[in-house]
């Protein structure tokens, strides 16, 4: 039997060491990643990018109420209140995903929030009275804006913002940016365990389908040759048509293929483990990040069971129910505020409405694990991903 790690796979180089700057924040670890190569002024780019963050929560935080959010939730629906460009931009774009996901998503279900006892970190089944007047209060229709003054209003008391699931995403970004001002640009910035933002790449940390892709064409039984230039084992390729397609350049005139020169061509990126919802200590898979981001959402630690059914802490903005049938969803996005948003969405939509969206939106890709009766009690589907970017562990 040939062994699963071929002679390829002992020559790729190792990711490489990191510096890691980490800071509590929304509730959560935040941590910006550098290779340890990085020079002096990465260390201080790194605070900046993480003091970005403490920004971006005072100014989003609803437990904070001298936030630019809570002074908004407090007066606007006494009279219009004119807020500056950030978090107008903020708002916008909010609006923009609530409408593109068919009101999945909804920077203005505070109240549903609140009725079912997230807001205190607990869950439970409400009247059916107190859901309805939290139905009514909800929804992005609920908001008024005047694009000339900049000003938003609430169409009565009670409607409230809450950018809980788009928050941690605009963060990142935020911290992102502040990185490539200070001119790093090889990280990766991680929000707790459900958000990412990707740049340039780790030392030695590579794409999952390049050493899968040649060793389909490597495996045999002949003992490795010794290249006498550099000393390192080599082999004979028979596919070496296949293997210059996915590595130009990368065959030596003689036609002999060395593992490490050929792997100097590939540019690197980020791998990201995937965790399983339903056993958190083991992974579904890999994805590998490259100038992206990701961002998860899932119901592993907040949920409440009733009835014998498993209740999300995602509440539908629409029926004002939580979601089932959905155990997480993990999207890639140009930006971390767009992933954050969409896996919030995706989680309330489904596999098919998240496959259409993901069809109108190639630069999106999705994993969703799905709750089945049937062993494993769980399946998975993917969007968008090809063997580039994800592989999946076998017998997760």
């Amino acid at each position: 039997m040939t062994d699963e790690r071929n002679s390829w796979e002992e020559y790729a180089p190792q990711p490489g060491p990191l510096t890691v700057y980490r800071r509590e924040a929304m509730a959560s670890d935040f941590e910006v990643a550098l290779n340890e190569s990085a020079d002096e002024d990465g260390a201080d780019a790194a605070l900046d990018a993480l003091d970005e963050v403490d920004r971006i929560e005072d100014a989003l935080s609803v437990f904070r109420p001298t936030s630019a959010v809570s002074r908004v939730n407090l007066l606007a629906a006494e009279t219009p209140v004119r807020v500056d460009e950030e978090l107008w931009n903020w708002l916008q774009t909010s609006v923009r995903l609530g409408k593109e996901t068919e009101g999945a998503f909804d920077v203005a279900a505070a109240p549903l929030w609140r009725a079912w006892g997230f807001a205190d970190r607990d869950g439970e089944f409400p009247p059916e009275d107190k859901l309805r007047r939290a139905l009514a209060l909800s929804g992005q229709n609920r908001l008024r804006f005047d694009d000339a003054a900049r000003t938003v209003a609430f169409e009565r008391e009670g409607v409230e913002l809450n950018f809980g699931a788009i928050g941690k995403g605009i963060a990142l970004d935020a911290a992102s940016a502040k990185l490539e001002e200070r001119g790093v640009f090889d990280f990766l910035i991680q929000g707790g365990k459900s958000g990412v933002v990707a740049r340039g790449g780790r030392a030695g940390d590579y794409a999952p389908d390049v050493l899968a892709e040649l060793s389909a064409g490597t495996r045999d039984d002949k003992e490795p040759e010794i290249d006498e230039e550099s000393g390192l084992r080599r082999r004979r390729d028979s596919s070496e048509e296949t293997l210059d397609a996915i590595l130009p350049d990368a065959l030596k005139p003689d036609g002999a293929l060395l593992a490490a020169e050929r792997l100097r061509f590939e540019p690197t990126g980020w791998t990201v483990g995937i965790a399983h919802p339903l056993y958190p200590e083991r992974r579904l898979g890999t994805l590998w990040l490259r100038d992206r981001a990701l961002a998860t959402s899932g119901s592993t630690y907040q949920f409440f069971r009733a009835g014998g059914k498993r209740y999300s802490h995602i509440v539908d903005p629409r029926t004002g129910y939580p979601t089932l049938g959905v155990l997480s969803t993990t999207v890639l996005a140009p930006t971390a505020t767009e992933a954050d948003a969409l896996s919030t969405a995706f989680f309330v939509l489904g596999p098919e409405k998240s496959e259409a969206f993901c069809a109108r939106r190639l630069d999106v890709g999705a994993l969703l694990v799905l709750e089945r009766d049937a062993a494993p009690g769980y399946e998975v589907v993917t969007f968008n991903l090809g063997p580039d970017v994800f592989r999946a562990v076998e017998n997760a």
